[in-house]
């Protein structure tokens, strides 16, 4: 569905992406991890039309897209970005700000697709607030709900989770799962922290200095002992996990 061919970017001499190639189908979501400065969220720019690679190609549904046409808007009608920032308008209500990805359809479909995407991602009773009057995961949420609005067919995230307390992790990544499921689209997220992707992703990728070293299940992404730097990167992850059950085995 979703298909990267040989994307490389280059900055000042240095690699930030190197050579990478995957593939995505819809309703899958793809986690992709890695220390900053691996080049992840490089690569969701990329994907999403907002930086140009060097080189390499991307398709989708069959059909190449141009990366490399000097367009005014950026945008891919087809491939949504949410920023870290979200990029709500501050002074419109939740619902407007969902409402504003829908203005070239009728009044009717406007409010019924509102209605849904607002039921969907679980704020409908936050949608007369303004974005400051809202928690960071509803924040996060309504700036996912106006990028499906469209119904486009990729959906990409960077650092969904990044800033938020533990209960809104939890309930943003319930939701993300749902979403995408309801949706039937492809998203790519990108984080740091292995575990959130170990809780909503089908497969996981794990970036180094650039390089995608590893696309798999998170199973086998545990399981996985011939890299050393993955090897590191889940054992870093799995330790708070271990040290709280060691301590506090005594509970259970």
């Amino acid at each position: 569905m979703l298909k990267l061919q040989n994307i490389t970017k280059t900055y000042q001499e240095k690699v930030v992406v190197n050579n990478i190639s995957l593939e995505l189908q819809s309703g899958e979501i793809l986690a992709i991890v890695g220390e900053s400065g691996s080049g992840k969220t490089t690569l969701l720019n990329i994907i999403s039309g907002n930086i140009t690679p060097d080189s390499g190609s991307l398709i989708l549904n069959n059909q190449a897209i141009d990366l490399y046409f000097n367009r005014l808007i950026r945008d891919l009608p087809d491939i949504k970005l949410v920023p870290q920032d979200y990029r709500l308008k501050p002074d419109y209500t939740i619902a407007e700000n969902i409402d504003l990805a829908l203005t070239h359809y009728t009044h009717e479909y406007r409010i019924e697709r509102v209605q849904q995407l607002l039921a969907l991602c679980g704020i409908t009773e936050k949608k007369d607030k303004k974005p400051r009057e809202v928690s960071g995961g509803e924040k996060q949420r309504t700036a996912i709900a106006r990028a499906i609005a469209d119904e486009p067919l990729v959906l990409l995230l960077d650092e969904p989770f990044s800033n938020l307390d533990s209960i809104n992790r939890t309930h943003l990544r319930t939701k993300i799962v749902e979403i995408i499921k309801q949706e039937s689209i492809a998203c790519i997220l990108v984080t740091h922290d292995l575990l959130d992707a170990f809780l909503v992703a089908n497969r996981i990728g794990i970036m180094q200095k650039g390089n995608l070293l590893l696309v798999d299940s998170p199973v086998n992404i545990i399981q996985q002992t011939e890299n050393q730097y993955i090897k590191y990167f889940v054992d870093a992850a799995m330790q708070p996990i271990e040290t709280f059950l060691k301590t506090y085995a005594h509970l259970f």
